[in-house]
């Protein structure tokens, strides 16, 4: 799985939610105007920003740090375990008015909420996926004044979540052989 997939994916089904809702639709337009850039960075072309929801983190995941290898189906080989991380995005609502921000927000956290556990089709095995488990992150206003302050913006209405666990599979293998000869040597006892 790659990141990149993982933020498009979020992405559409933020936009499948908020199209739904004939009052809040409006307010976000396109799902391209839901973006994956900091909120604070210009947007160019006919895009125009509504909702910005920024990868701004990504941390182990402390629980599949020490995961095992991984057998396959060929005949001695297993892979290494995948890098196993946490996401964290910042959702920023940008509709240009205060009551705009606020419905879009107050309905992703919605379905964010209602869908806290999500299946991502894998697009590199067709049949499997993974579990995305989405949750909410619970941040001070300092820390979120920080994330602010080094966008060298004015803090704006914006939540945290965080998802996990990304696996991020391992090209590394570790081939074994069949044990083909054995040779011992016994040493001599004194008595």
């Amino acid at each position: 799985m790659r990141i990149w997939e993982v933020s498009l994916f979020l992405r559409h089904a933020l936009w499948l939610g908020l199209s739904e809702d004939a009052v809040i639709g409006p307010f976000v337009g396109a799902e391209n105007n839901i973006v994956l850039s900091n909120p604070a960075q210009p947007v160019g072309g006919a895009v125009q920003r509504t909702v910005s929801l920024w990868l701004y983190q990504v941390a182990p995941n402390e629980h599949l740090r020490n995961a095992p290898m991984e057998r396959t189906s060929e005949d001695g080989v297993e892979r290494y375990p995948p890098l196993s991380v946490n996401l964290y995005y910042l959702l920023t609502p940008s509709t240009g008015n205060d009551e705009g921000d606020q419905l879009v927000l107050g309905k992703a956290l919605q379905l964010f909420h209602d869908r806290a556990v999500m299946t991502m089709e894998s697009t590199q095995v067709p049949g499997e996926g993974e579990e995305l488990h989405l949750s909410l992150v619970q941040r001070t206003i300092e820390e979120l004044a920080e994330v602010w302050e080094a966008l060298q913006e004015p803090y704006r209405l914006s939540v945290c979540y965080e998802v996990r666990a990304v696996r991020i599979a391992s090209q590394r293998v570790l081939r074994r052989r069949r044990v083909s000869e054995r040779e011992s040597e016994l040493a001599g006892t004194s008595a």
